[in-house]
């Protein structure tokens, strides 16, 4: 059946600096204290240690075509905590070494498992101490990875989440989260209970100057690399994208490669071409950063300028070249499209990183890429041993073993691949097809319709595969039926019948092969006959009906402007209906003029006479005169037809509240987060408006504290909380008009939040 392909996130993550070392958030039950821990460790072992509020934004995006794509997606660990997490971190930063760790309490015990990679040496440990004196911990972890690095660890102190330890882990957590002005709010509130610890100080004073726009260049200094890594970080999730490339090019500067690298991406997406090439050459020009070459060789691409692959072979051909950068250098040749150089560099990074999955699982796609079973095999055996609970993996496993003509271990990986998810259609189908050759007709027939159970739609490659094993495998005479199987299952009356008819003259011609079934042969020939057989015809029964959006309210009267979901059944005399209704509904006038229409194709459940089905979404025209209209619906599939009619009265004029219904489109509330109107309140316009507004005089004093002042449009000049306490119910009309036209549907979204984006565009 193929293999399954994991498919490249793209995503753009947070940012910020390196130099000699960076500390990675220890992953916590507790997530305030995993961060406390690590900061602690970061603060004792002194000038040019990147703290854990700034390292995880200091991994950057590469250019892709379509967006950003962060190296981190790949290594399958989430929480950035593991053996792989580290020497990622030191490549992609350029740092001589970071640590990463988890932090768990057992019994009476506090457990921190350390992970580091220094100068590409692995350094690991497991270090337990008293729940109740988290502060030994970090000392004991400060004294530890000092011996590592060629450090001194000073003193670190006692730690008491209960006080303002507690509020700093919180906040320094808000900082990685991209929430500075949480961050600095939450510092404030604990200065205000007491004293902060000195460290602390100095990192609420960075928010307090990046929120007020300070100049980055005050922070520049060769010593001071957190501080300008923790402002980077902080001023790019501020939004203030200039502020971000000043610090990020001042770190970059101090010899952060990473600060280059984010200079360059800014600069890409503000569209300054020149000043993005020329902080990629500086990233590429640090002799120890690998991963500078990769992101050089992805933006290049991107932007079709020359030397991608050339960047990609430099990095290819560096002796010694670090687990970070090939990671990247195998995510830049993806990106570009270059299997060969891609293979190359997974090659690689699976021997300087053996315990990666991702190096072997990349070896196998371009395997399978290029029909060569055996390296997918290869590859796929080694992952599975890496990761043995990926059903992906062994899905895969499963294929190139059938590929190789291994059926017996083929079906033993397939069948772990369900084990680990019964959902795993592809593994059912890889199931069915080893059943299906090895002469298992009922089994394999059993199983295909399981797979079809957990997702109707017949997988295009099944059918693929069943012709080439009815080429692969002559002798195996059950391939042509389960071809007819899924053929029919998926609406394919003519190639159906006709695999039905192989089977049956295969089955007819080799009365001593134990898998020519008489029965089997006669019900092959029925369902040929029945398929070729003219269909009977389909019908819409009962009504249609008619309601705003698919919560919303049956409608008997009709406003202009409604979106409207309009359903009904069909049905059949026959056996089945299609497999695939193409339905189409539209509104007409007393003339047969279209005034508005809506299409739409449903998949029908395998074996169904009946079904109801919905064509979402019908839009009325506005303005619409009141009068009676026709509403016609019509389904269509394998060349038949059904139509129905019905009138539909239109009367009024349009309601804003009914058109966000019939879209469903939900507004939510700051505070609660819950819904601030209901479908129930269609005929409540005023009471909907008025609560809105009512959420804008609540919301005004958070607006006047994180809103900047408006610069154009009706509120120019004016401050967020002024413009929120000034609106009425006018603004807000055109608000959610504004809504409706970008064509929100389908969504919900918290309602201050969209009025002050719309604000700062200029309230259009």
């Amino acid at each position: 059946m193929r293999y399954l392909v994991l498919t490249i996130v793209l995503t753009l993550i947070g940012a910020a600096a390196a130099a000699p070392l960076a500390v990675h958030p220890f992953q916590s039950q507790d997530p305030a204290l995993g961060m406390i821990v690590a900061d602690r460790v970061a603060e004792a072992l002194g000038d040019g240690v990147i703290g854990p509020a700034a390292t995880p934004a200091l991994v950057a995006p590469l250019i892709a075509p379509n967006g950003f794509v962060s190296p981190t997606v790949f290594i399958d660990d989430p929480g950035l905590s593991g053996r792989n997490a580290a020497w990622l971190l030191r490549g992609v930063i350029g740092v001589d070494g970071a640590v990463t760790g988890s932090l768990r309490a057992e019994g009476d015990a506090l457990v921190l498992r350390l992970e580091a990679d220094v100068l590409g040496q692995e350094r690991r440990a497991r270090l337990s101490g008293d729940r109740d004196d988290p502060g030994a911990l970090a000392q004991r972890a400060a004294v530890l990875v000092a011996a590592w690095t060629g450090r001194t660890a000073t003193a670190t102190g006692a730690i008491d989440m209960s006080g303002s330890d507690g509020a700093v882990g919180r906040a320094l957590g808000l900082v990685a989260a991209g929430l500075p002005r949480d961050a600095l709010a939450t510092l404030d509130q604990a200065a205000a209970e007491g004293p902060l610890p000195g460290r602390a100080e100095a990192q609420q004073q960075v928010l307090r100057d990046a929120v007020e726009g300070a100049d980055p260049a005050d922070l520049a200094g060769p010593t001071d690399l957190d501080a300008l890594a923790f402002r980077a970080v902080v001023v790019l999730n501020l939004g203030d994208l200039a502020g971000a490339g000043a610090a990020f090019n001042l770190l970059g500067a101090a010899g952060v490669p990473a600060g280059d690298v984010w200079d360059g991406v800014i600069a890409h997406n503000e569209g300054a071409e020149a000043d993005a090439a020329a902080a990629f050459d500086r990233a590429a020009a640090h002799p120890d950063f690998d991963a500078g070459l990769a992101s050089r060789a992805a933006y290049r691409h991107t932007t079709g300028g020359p030397g991608a692959g050339s960047d990609l072979d430099a990095l290819a051909a560096r002796p010694g070249a670090s687990a970070g950068g090939l990671l990247v250098g195998v995510v830049a040749a993806n990106l570009a499209g270059d299997a060969e150089r891609e293979d190359a560099l997974a090659a690689q990074l699976g021997r300087v990183a053996p315990f990666l999955a991702f190096s072997f699982e990349r070896r196998s796609f371009l395997a399978f890429d290029r029909d060569d079973a055996l390296g997918a095999a290869t590859a796929l055996a080694v992952a599975i041993e890496l990761e043995r609970e990926s059903d992906l993996y062994w899905t895969n496993y499963g294929w190139a073993l059938y590929l190789l003509g291994f059926m017996e271990r083929s079906e033993a990986a397939s069948r772990r691949a369900l084990d680990l998810d019964p959902g795993q259609v592809i593994a059912r189908y890889n199931l069915g097809l080893v059943e299906v050759v090895t002469d298992r007709l009922d089994d394999a027939l059993a199983t295909y319709r399981e797979a079809l159970r957990f997702d109707p739609r017949v997988e295009p490659e099944a059918i693929v595969d069943l012709v080439d094993a009815e080429e692969l495998y002559p002798d195996a005479i059950g391939v042509p039926f389960a071809l007819g199987e899924l053929e029919e299952a998926r609406g394919e009356r003519e190639a159906a019948a006709a695999a039905f008819e192989r089977y049956a003259a295969l089955a007819s011609s080799r009365e001593a092969h134990p898998a020519a079934d008489p029965a089997r042969v006669r019900e092959a020939t029925e369902r040929a006959a029945a398929l070729r057989a003219p269909l009977p015809p389909i019908s819409i029964e009962g009504g249609i009906d008619a309601r705003l959006g698919r919560r919303g309210p049956v409608v008997e009267t009709a406003q202009p402007g409604d979106p409207l979901v309009v359903g009904f059944e069909v049905s059949t005399i026959g056996d089945a209906l299609p497999r695939v209704l193409e339905l189409h509904a539209s509104l007409e006038d007393s003339d047969g003029v279209v005034l508005a229409s809506a299409e739409r194709n449903v998949d029908v459940p395998m074996g169904a006479i009946g079904f109801v089905v919905e064509v979402a979404r019908l839009e009325l025209p506005d303005p619409l005169m009141a009068g009676r209209y026709t509403l016609v619906v019509r389904a269509t599939g394998d060349g038949l037809e059904a139509e129905a009619v019905r009138g539909l009265d239109v009367d009024g004029t349009a309601e804003i509240v009914r058109r966000l219904v019939g879209r469903d489109v939900t507004l939510l509330a700051l505070e609660t987060e819950q819904a601030l109107f209901a479908p129930r309140d269609v005929a409540q316009s005023g009471v909907v408006l008025a609560r809105l507004l009512a959420e804008l005089q609540v919301a005004a004093p958070i607006a006047e504290d994180v809103l900047p002042s408006i610069d154009t449009g009706r509120f120019a000049g004016s401050s967020g909380g002024e413009a929120f306490a000034a609106s009425d119910e006018a603004d807000v009309v055109d608000f959610l008009r504004f809504v409706l036209a970008e064509g929100a549907a389908d969504t919900s979204f918290t309602f201050v939040d969209g009025y002050a984006e719309w604000l700062l565009q200029g309230a259009p």
